[in-house]
């Protein structure tokens, strides 16, 4: 998986000598080479966050000193923010500690802060950041979510004329990116195929990250007024996958936009995706009526995993004429650039189970 590279830099700083934890900030020597600063980059560009849309980061840090357990915060929280020089800045100068043992965690649901009751909230446990109630609702699912830390950094103390090594973040993706690509291969060049009200359901859309493990845990289904989740997905085009032009029939496959899913390997096909098909022709006036129509419900048991992008391929055929009931493939492809944009492609197979026919 291609990782979003961040440099903390960090300038040295003068020796400190039996200073306590909370005077450790005003002993330092505050010069813009002690100072604690950050820059980043990225090797290759992220779908979701790259050099050129990659503006803000969350950053939290502790340190300890010699034998003690206590952390000492250094950052809680901050946000750190790249102006239009490229230099990335900060409120509250901090600096270096050369007795201390530093860890870093980092995280941007692009470039916003997680909030309460919407997406979530950040939680320090000791030193480590955890994300907790992380959620995937309508009101918050395309948002791509990356963690980064850093830990047992020391440096030692400040040299006149130098600076100190930066800190290495890679920031990873840690949800599962997902979407739907709808075909058509329903004969016939008279026919006008939609697809429409696409959701999922009854997916776990509520769980915490853990800084200590970097693992998602406590999945749950947060339901709303009795009802099982529901995300319903996007489709440019109007949903349109098969029209006559010219008299041929013009077939494109059309995708979802991508949203954000928890990674989660369920247990059981209690997974539901679901969309109504339409059909029209034209009758011997020109105008179009309906030929068929249903609402499709499918099941099917997800593996998501962190890190991964995941396009479920649906065809749908039928044949010219006496219209048989439509049948469907569903597979797992290949999305076009996953291996540039930071995203380890899927290997898995979606097996999709439907429930009706259209009879």
């Amino acid at each position: 998986m291609k990782l979003i590279e961040c440099f903390v830099s960090v300038a040295a700083m003068t020796a400190l000598a039996g200073c306590s934890s909370t005077d450790v900030i005003d002993d330092v020597k505050k010069s813009d080479t002690a100072k604690i600063g950050f820059s980043t980059y990225m090797n290759k560009n992220s779908r979701a966050m790259d050099n050129t849309n990659f503006t803000n980061f969350f950053v939290y840090g502790t340190y300890t000193v010699g034998t003690s357990s206590q952390p000492v915060q250094v950052f809680m929280g901050d946000r750190v923010t790249k102006g239009s020089t490229g230099a990335w800045t900060y409120t509250n100068d901090r600096f270096w500690n050369p007795q201390g043992s530093y860890d870093f965690y980092a995280y941007s649901c692009e470039n916003a802060p997680l909030t309460v009751a919407i997406s979530g909230h950040p939680g320090m446990n000791g030193r480590y950041l955890n994300l907790l109630d992380f959620m995937v609702s309508p009101d918050h699912s395309t948002h791509d979510l990356v963690y980064a830390y850093a830990l047992h950094e020391t440096r030692p103390a400040h040299v006149d004329g130098t600076t100190s090594q930066p800190v290495s973040l890679a920031f990873k993706h840690i949800l599962t990116r997902l979407k739907f690509t709808f075909k058509s291969e329903i004969p016939g060049d008279n026919y006008t195929v939609k697809i429409s009200n696409i959701k999922v359901v009854n997916y776990y859309n509520s769980a915490n990250f853990l800084g200590s493990t970097r693992e998602w845990t406590a999945h749950t289904r947060v339901a709303s007024a009795g009802e099982a989740p529901e995300l319903p997905l996007t489709l440019p085009s109007g949903g349109i996958i098969q029209k006559p032009v010219g008299g041929k029939a013009q077939r494109e496959a059309i995708s979802t936009d991508a949203v954000f899913m928890i990674p989660y390997s369920y247990l059981d096909a209690n997974v539901s995706l679901e969309f109504d098909f339409d059909m029209q022709a034209p009758d011997s006036n020109g105008q179009l009526k309906d030929v068929m129509g249903s609402h499709i419900t499918a099941t099917w048991q997800p593996t998501w995993l962190k890190g991964y992008s995941v396009n479920n391929v649906i065809t749908l055929n039928g044949s010219a004429t006496g219209m048989d009931p439509i049948r469907f493939t569903a597979s797992i492809s290949p999305e076009a650039g996953a291996a540039e944009d930071g995203w380890i492609v899927s290997g898995s197979t979606g097996n999709f189970v439907f429930d009706q026919s259209f009879n």
